[in-house]
């Protein structure tokens, strides 16, 4: 196995398996790395520099970069800082507003983008997205708030979170946005412009108080630059390969994600505390940024799952796990010639985009939102239908009853609803 693999194979592993942990995700950041490295993720996402869907998983890397650019706009800061003590006025703060506002959120949304798999985003256009959506959810929020009049902190989520809504799917409208990782950073450069004038402008409202902005900047990585990327991807789930249409956005799928971050921001700008605690303000806010981050780790499973499982990308993820036994064959149907491995853990069909690893079109005939699971365990596959409405049959035309287990020995065929989507062990 070629030296780049060897770091992703457990991480691909663990996808499929479900056990994936925000650890496993950040367990790069302190690893050395090649000036190349940071050069070839500058370079992607050009049509001559975007990998194929065969590709994109072989020479990916975890995120580290962010980190690096995170450090270094601190100390630029910190010299800054120094300026202003020293009395430069206006020529140091200035620039501390906005970076002060910026290095976060900014480094949070690199992030995303080093997590972008498929790297079909040139950073350019993450930079046109982060300016650009920023100013028109800022401009959006403010005709909403012209129309339901002067609200209290606790319910700016009701115009905050459409408008930033709104200028999400601007970007994302078009099919070639199609994978749920694309979501997540479209959402989270929306909302890291939306975070960045934000807090720039609390700073200048508050009498350049940099306790505000220091407060506010430590805090981003639980605000708009991660409560967007949520609903973000959610939308590009529901979405898949279609132009955005207005159906979309009554998916429950989405609206459940969208519900989440609303909650969220009404937490946050709730006037409550637990425990006061220097610089992040509250307890609450702590806890708050936990869990939008493991909310947030449930869709970038399924964004990397849907790498794994949707695209052709299953002869990238042969190369990255080795000792693959046994595989999934698709016989007929959209999954046809297509071969999954079979790696441990259980993959779900149906089109449930959320519940199921291997997702069918809303409109397929016959197959239910959550119709069967396979399980493997290294040395025997077993499936179990889940109670689907058009039934799972085996090739001889035995219909597997709902709930009981059945093995699968190599060579065996199986559908879903009827034979025009057949499946074979391998």
């Amino acid at each position: 196995m070629k030296e780049e693999h060897r770091g992703n194979t457990e991480f691909y592993h663990k996808i499929v398996n479900s056990k994936l942990t925000l650890k496993d995700i950040f367990s790069d950041v302190l690893q050395k790395h090649e000036k190349q490295d940071g050069e070839r993720l500058f370079m992607a996402g050009t049509s001559t520099t975007t990998p194929s869907p065969r590709e994109m998983l072989i020479e990916w890397k975890k995120p580290w970069l962010f980190v690096r650019v995170l450090m270094a706009g601190l100390i630029f800061l910190c010299l800054l800082y120094i300026m202003i003590m020293q009395g430069f006025g206006a020529y140091a703060i200035s620039p501390f507003a906005f970076f002060g506002s910026a290095v976060v959120p900014v480094a949070v949304l690199l992030f995303y983008w080093e997590l972008n798999i498929p790297r079909n985003i040139p950073i350019y256009e993450v930079l046109v997205m982060l300016l650009a959506g920023g100013v028109i959810s800022l401009i959006l929020t403010g005709l909403f708030n012209g129309v339901v009049g002067e609200l209290p902190a606790y319910l700016a989520p009701l115009t905050e979170e459409p408008a930033k809504l709104l200028a999400l799917c601007i970007f994302l409208r078009k099919q070639k946005r199609h994978y749920i990782l694309n979501g997540i950073l479209i959402g989270g450069a929306i909302g890291a412009g939306f975070s960045v004038i934000e807090t720039a402008g609390y700073f200048w409202n508050n009498n350049f108080d940099l306790n505000t902005l220091i407060s506010r900047s430590l805090l981003s990585p639980g605000g708009h630059v991660i409560w967007a990327a949520m609903y973000g991807g959610a939308m590009a789930m529901v979405k898949g390969d279609n132009k955005l249409k207005f159906e979309n956005f009554k998916n429950l799928e989405f609206l459940k994600y969208f519900a989440a971050a609303f909650a969220l921001h009404f937490i946050w700008n709730s006037d409550f505390s637990i425990l006061y605690i220097p610089f992040f303000l509250d307890l609450k806010y702590l806890m708050l940024i936990i869990a939008a981050w493991l909310i947030l780790l449930t869709i970038i499973k399924k964004g990397i799952q849907q790498i794994l499982y949707i695209t052709n990308s299953t002869s990238a993820v042969k190369i990255a796990i080795p000792s693959v036994n046994m595989e999934l064959y698709g016989i007929s149907g959209i999954y046809a010639g297509q071969s999954i491995p079979l790696l441990g853990g259980k993959i779900v069909f149906g089109r449930d985009t959320i519940a199921c690893n291997l997702i069918f079109p809303s409109n397929t005939a016959g197959i239910s939102r959550k119709h069967c699971t396979v399980i493997a365990d290294g040395k025997s596959v077993w499936i179990c239908d889940n109670s689907s409405s058009n039934g799972t049959f085996l090739s001889t035309g035995e219909k597997l009853q709902a709930g009981m287990m059945t093995q699968l020995s190599i060579g065996q065929k199986f559908y879903l609803a009827n034979i025009d989507t057949m499946f074979e062990i391998r």
